[in-house]
This record gives structure tokens, sequence and C-alpha cells, in this order.
């Protein structure tokens, strides 16, 4: 028998019929008692593990489901599925993805991709191939589920990093905020950073800027515009948050390391704002290295004698001139970097935040100000 289905954001129907209403913990749907709520558990990649409900004053098990890393649901033991909920609901599993059955297919719907969990591979190639050489075209999740997905969303993600460092997100979330006036939210479920709007004179929705006691908007407009340029863009920046690299951004990834900027801060002259190079500045930074950000680059590299890797001191490349005008826009307590290179004197390695600073390092002199020391 066909059918047929229409989706109208977090309502979706069969045969014109309503069947549920998605919701962040779970979903409402009808039966011949009226309207139920079904709470759904998820775990850190969005797979729905347990969804229930109250049902004859108890609280009863919907669907209880486990996985293989790649997605293939454990069947035999330690999964159910009740009479309760919603069918067309309970399809949405791995992911929190829909399982297309038909035909005994088993795929999973990721928009512009059909993912197979029994080959942990997807069917057509990346469309951001390009971006990844030294993976496969139709590899998932850059092939360790355990702590990465594949995702068909907008702008910027941060559902890999709210898993291995939720704080580091947390900090990127309000420095960012901060230094740009926007009002951010990270959805809990998605990952998907998102900006508060309003409708301006002429009706036209717009970002809802902060403003300080005298009506003046608050924070780096270069800034502003990066990020609500990133967040509209129809491709998606995925955001990593472990300490086994350094913090680095480039092509539709970004990584951040907290105890690296942790440091950073820490090393920040008495004179300086400590968040110049926090975590919202590393993340503006890294970002504009990103095809979103306009893939900025950094001074290139040369190789020591000793053999370890170094750029020219003073240099800075093309991102550190653009982190420089949003620090302009923020005041004089966040400096100008003038090198992207540090040096090493005293026993210390310092960046220079000042024409003054630099020339102090380039004389030998230890600095008093204008300075973070690695």
């Amino acid at each position: 028998m066909k059918s047929t289905t229409d989706y109208q954001n977090n309502f979706q129907y069969e045969n014109g019929i309503l069947q549920f209403i998605s919701q962040p913990e779970g979903y409402i749907y009808k039966d011949a008692t009226g309207y139920r709520y079904v709470y759904q558990y998820k775990d850190h990649l969005g797979n729905n593990r347990l969804s229930f409900m109250r049902n004859a004053g108890t609280v009863a098990i919907v669907k209880k489901t486990n996985y293989y890393p790649f997605g293939l649901t454990q069947k035999g033991y330690n999964n159910l599925t009740t009479s309760l909920g919603s069918a067309g609901a309970k399809k949405y599993q791995y992911n929190g993805k829909e399982l297309q059955d038909d035909y005994g297919l088993d795929w999973y719907d990721y928009g512009a991709r059909m993912y197979d969990p029994a080959l942990g591979r997807f069917h057509v190639q990346d469309r951001f191939a390009e971006n990844y050489y030294d993976l496969s075209t139709y590899q998932y999740g850059a092939n360790n589920p355990v702590l990465m997905i594949d995702i068909n969303g907008d702008s910027l993600n941060f559902s890999s990093a709210m898993a291995t460092d939720p704080n580091a997100v947390k900090n990127v979330t309000n420095d960012v905020q901060t230094q740009t006036g926007l009002t951010l939210t990270v959805d809990p479920t998605s990952g998907q950073m998102t900006y508060a709007t309003t409708t301006n004179k002429r009706g036209k929705t717009v970002a809802a800027v902060a403003t300080d006691a005298n009506g003046k908007k608050v924070g780096s407009r270069n800034a502003r515009k990066m990020i609500t340029k990133a967040i509209d863009n129809k491709n998606t920046v995925n955001v990593y948050a472990t300490n086994k690299m350094g913090s680095m951004g480039g092509g539709l990834q970004i990584n951040i390391n907290s105890t690296q900027i942790s440091l950073l801060i820490s090393g920040t002259s008495s004179n300086l704002d400590s968040k110049t190079m926090g975590f919202g500045m590393t993340f503006l930074h890294e970002l504009g290295h990103t095809d979103l950000g306009g893939s900025e680059i950094d001074p290139q590299t040369f190789t020591t004698p000793s053999g370890a890797k170094a750029v020219n001191f003073g240099e800075l490349g093309t991102n550190v001139p653009k982190m420089n005008r949003i620090r302009r826009q923020l005041g004089s307590s966040y400096g100008q970097r003038t090198s992207y290179g540090s040096m090493p004197i005293g026993g210390n390695t310092y960046l220079p935040f000042s024409t003054g600073a630099k020339s102090d390092l380039e004389r030998g002199i230890v600095l008093a100000n204008s300075y973070i020391k690695q």
C-alpha cells in the first residue's frame, strides 16, 4: 500500500494525518486517550537509546535500542519495542536520523546522503571530500564514530566538542558573546550554534546586538559579521575540543585545545585583557582559517637546524591582521599582535602585543608589559 509522508518543520504527517510532533526532549503523539508525551534519553552522539512515557499511572518503556559503533542496531538482546508511542517517531534512531526500512534497506537518511550502518559507509561521495583528502570520500565520521558524527546542517556545530569538553564550548560561547554583542546559543541536542534576532525599523529580521548605556552597539562589528556569516552559511564547520592537538582550523573543521588556551590566558601581561588570546579570540582566529572564515593563512614555516618548525619573527600572515582589526574595535586593552611567531628570551618565550614590545624583544630586552608568555 502506497503512503505519503510529509515533513513540516517538527510536524510529521502520513497520508495527511498528523503522526507526531518532535520536541527537544522527545515527541508528542495522539492516541485514543488524547495527546501523549514521550521522553527520549540520548547519548553524546544524539543516538536515541531509550524512550519512555507515563502510562496507567506508572513509567512505561516505549523503545530501547543499543548500537554498534557505526550504527548497526544490536538485536536479540538489550533491545525492546512496545506498542506505545508513534511508529513514525520510533524510526529516528542512530544520530537521531530517520531509518529508511522500505524494501529491507535499513539505511539512515542524513539529508544529502543515505548511510548504511551495516557497512559504516555512505553510498555516494561526500560533496566536501576535497577538504578531507586523507579520508575516503564515502567514510562516516572520519572513521571515529565513538567521538564524531556526520551531520547535514548549517554553520557552526559543536556537538563533538560538547561531548569531549563542554566547558570549552561554554567558554568559547561566553567570550564570543562579549566580543560580538550577540546572544549566542548552542543547542544541547544538535550542537548547532544560533544567534538571537530582532526586527528592525524596516521590518527586516536582523541579529539582536547588545548596547551600552548610550545606546551604542557593544563588541566588534567585524567579529559580529564573521560569526553571523558563518552561522548563516549553507556549509558546516564542525568544532572539536581535544588536547591531543593544538588549537587549529582549516577547511570545515576547528579544534579547540583548552589547556593551551588556559596557558595563554595565565601568561597575559597585566596591562592586557586576558581575553586577547582567550577562548573567544582563539576560536575567531581558527574560524578565520576555515572555508567559512575566508581561508586566511599564517606565515610560512621553515625548519631550523635542530629540526624544529619556526616562522620569521615579526611576520603576520593574513589572519593576524584580521584579528587585530577585531582587537582595535574591542579597545586598547586587547593590544595589537605584532608577530605571529614568538621570541625566546630570559628563559621564557614571548608574543609581543605592541610595536614597542616587538622592538624590545628584537633587542633582547625582557618585556615588562604588552606580551603573552607562552
